[in-house]
């Protein structure tokens, strides 16, 4: 329907992982199942939560895993995607920020390498192609200061999503970016320990109809 254009957008509600895999399903999540189903290749999941906005290099991968993911080519990916997503939402100058990947951004190489050789290169080509985009900042005091930002490129699920939920987890929604279609969801899971007890609240959920919403008026 929405590929079609008889809806503007599509809001998704949680969806139990472990549960997707056991039904045979191979995707880890709602985004990658969605972008196959658009065929789309180049997308990112990126969560909004009051003035922080965040977009993941990588998604639902082991932490152990991560590093391999780390490269040039998926970071500068993700830098172009939050770049449109902000003009997307009426920022038309944005100001990206990169976190690195290791403590204190590498320390110069002291405490890994990835900095130096996959995050800043990528973010001296965004520069070199117009984007104003920095960094890469340690992760632990640059959100501390994130509001200076329209949009935080983060290296991993945990390392953009732990700020941001400590002080909007009640208003985070998560957008897809890069599908043609306009995709919101909640930011939490699925609460089955809170199931059928009446306290669910349901603002996240009004966030992610209303961005839905704002993004299908401003595609206009």
């Amino acid at each position: 329907m929405a590929l079609s254009g008889s809806v503007q957008g599509i809001v998704t509600l949680p969806i139990n992982k472990k549960r997707m895999e056991e039904a045979g399903l191979p995707f880890p999540g709602h985004t990658e199942f969605l972008a196959h189903l658009t065929k789309t290749k180049e997308f990112a999941m990126c969560l909004i939560g009051g003035r922080i906005r965040v977009v993941l290099v990588t998604r639902h991968v082991p932490l152990k895993d991560v590093s391999r993911f780390i490269k040039k080519r998926e970071v500068l990916k993700n830098i172009i995607l939050a770049n449109a997503a902000c003009k997307s939402l009426g920022i038309n100058s944005p100001r990206i920020a990169v976190t690195g990947l290791n403590p204190h951004a590498g320390e110069e190489g002291l405490l890994g390498k990835e900095e130096k050789k996959e995050i800043l290169p990528a973010i001296k080509e965004a520069c070199r192609r117009g984007i104003k985009v920095s960094g890469p900042y340690p992760a632990d005091s640059l959100f501390h200061y994130a509001n200076k930002f329209d949009m935080v490129v983060a290296m991993y699920h945990d390392q953009g999503l732990i700020p941001l939920k400590m002080n909007y987890f009640e208003k985070t929604v998560n957008v897809t970016l890069g599908l043609p279609i306009i995709r919101t969801s909640p930011g939490h899971g699925t609460a089955y320990d809170i199931a059928g007890k009446g306290c669910a609240k349901e603002s996240s959920l009004l966030e992610a109809v209303k961005i839905a919403a704002r993004l299908a008026r401003d595609k206009k």
